[in-house]
């Protein structure tokens, strides 16, 4: 598969080793910013007139649905949802377009940067959506949410850790990109900016949320459109035991 485009170019071993390379504003230009209201508006419009949002839009929260079911199922009650980069709320609009329950019953805290959070508070009322820039402190989830935000975090085994603090019965990672290729970082080519990009070595992601207590209990692999090619990611440029066909979502559960 040749595309005239590379999404994503380049391996190194680290942020910094790609950090000379990196430039732009990236997610927090103002390209990303209009792109990602626009999506959020769609996906309301569609709500309020009883559609379906487009399926562009919640490819990376599409089992979130299927997760808080199988949780209600089990606890019943109220549930109470952490989104770690959760952005304007899709994930969230995802799941109140298939959830039987009252939203009453549900807590949906988005954790984001600043820029986001200010943006994301004039779209939902407070009870609906609360948006944070930090890690909530003296509250307790039902459930830990990220999808395709992991790979963006320089840390990344520091926020598993965070995650874990929490002791949430499960964590749910949508569209991790993990397989069975080293861990390395490339460059995200977005219009005019490069961004430091994760792709993780799948068994490294699993011991490292072992090691914090939590087993992997389900994987599957995520199918989406990127630059016009469907599910197989386009990766050709990359030397073979770098790429990755498809990213993934993971679902843990704590360890007792």
């Amino acid at each position: 598969m040749n595309t005239n485009f590379n999404i994503w170019e380049g391996v190194y071993t680290s942020f910094h080793d790609a950090s000379d390379l990196a430039c732009g504003k990236g997610f927090g230009g103002d390209i990303y910013r209009q792109r990602s209201l626009n999506a959020a508006k769609e996906c309301l419009q569609a709500l309020q007139e009883n559609k379906s949002i487009p399926s562009f839009h919640k490819q990376r929260s599409n089992i979130l649905p299927s997760v808080v079911a199988m949780i209600l199922s089990q606890t019943g009650g109220n549930l109470s949802i952490l989104d770690f980069g959760g952005g304007l709320g899709i994930g969230y609009m995802t799941l109140i377009e298939s959830l039987a329950t009252n939203k009453e019953n549900l807590s949906y805290t988005i954790m984001e940067v600043a820029e986001v959070c200010a943006i994301g508070q004039e779209l939902f009322p407070e009870e609906d959506v609360q948006y944070t820039d930090s890690f909530p402190t003296n509250d307790s989830f039902s459930l830990i949410h990220s999808a395709s935000a992991l790979q963006y975090v320089e840390n990344w085994k520091d926020i598993l850790k965070r995650f874990a603090e929490y002791k949430s019965e499960y964590i749910l990672l949508s569209d991790v990109f993990a397989g069975n290729n080293p861990s390395f970082v490339t460059l995200q080519n977005y219009y005019d900016s490069k961004i430091r990009h994760w792709f993780l070595n799948f068994d490294e992601l699993i011991e490292t949320l072992r090691a914090v207590g939590y087993e992997l209990v389900m994987k599957s692999y995520v199918s989406s459109r990127r630059n016009g090619v469907e599910d197989i990611l386009p990766m050709d440029n990359f030397p073979e035991e770098y790429r990755l066909t498809q990213t993934l979502h993971l679902l843990l559960k704590r360890i007792k």
